[in-house]
């Protein structure tokens, strides 16, 4: 496992930040995620924000993104 720390980054309007986890080897890194799987696809009775997970080439869980809904 990596020294690193979880970091946490949020747009400027506030409706989408990015995790990243540990082993997550740091942003404008091209290609690291391969898979990203939808919370939603996982949990059908899920209800809450969009939450992405996102592997990498070694099925490690790198990052998750959250995408809030914006309300009218």
């Amino acid at each position: 496992m990596s020294d690193r720390k979880i970091g946490m980054e949020v747009n400027e309007d506030g409706d989408v930040a990015y995790l990243s986890l540990p082993e997550h080897p740091g942003k404008g890194s091209p290609g690291v995620v391969v898979k990203q799987i939808g919370l939603r696809s996982l949990i059908t009775e899920y209800k809450g924000p969009e939450i992405y997970l996102d592997f990498d080439k070694n099925g490690v869980l790198i990052g998750m993104e959250f995408l809030l809904e914006q309300e009218d």
